[in-house]
């Protein structure tokens, strides 16, 4: 049987729903991407900061404002922003294991009913 006379035999609904699962797939990869590499540019900056005396003087930028601090403080402030980072990267994460869950089932079941399926 023509692997396009399979394939014909499943309705339109179905397609789009597994299309709209590979794209939210997509999107959440793509979300998950991104906090990586904010939580990655964090990680940088840790680095950075590394074996340098607490109380020393540092100074932070971020467009045209510039603040004077420690080391200590903008150390506690890139771990606090790296935790944040942390629990919505998870969650994500979680989020999208389930959906791959879901669209390898989704697929097993299609396929297994074009098997099952008599050529017409």
């Amino acid at each position: 049987m023509a692997l396009a006379q399979q394939y014909s035999n499943i309705s339109e609904e179905v397609m789009e729903y597994l299309f709209d699962q590979k794209i939210r797939e997509r999107d959440l990869i793509a979300e998950k991407e991104e906090l990586k590499l904010r939580m990655n540019k964090i990680e940088e900056h840790l680095v950075l900061l590394q074996n340098r005396d607490d109380e020393l003087t540092c100074m932070i930028a971020a467009g045209n404002l510039y603040q004077l601090s420690t080391v200590k403080l903008v150390r506690e402030g890139l771990l606090a922003s790296l935790t944040a980072s942390m629990q919505p990267y998870l969650k994500l994460h979680r989020k999208l294991l389930r959906l791959q869950r879901h669209i390898r089932e989704d697929h097993s079941v299609l396929y297994e009913n074009l098997i099952r399926t008599p050529s017409t």
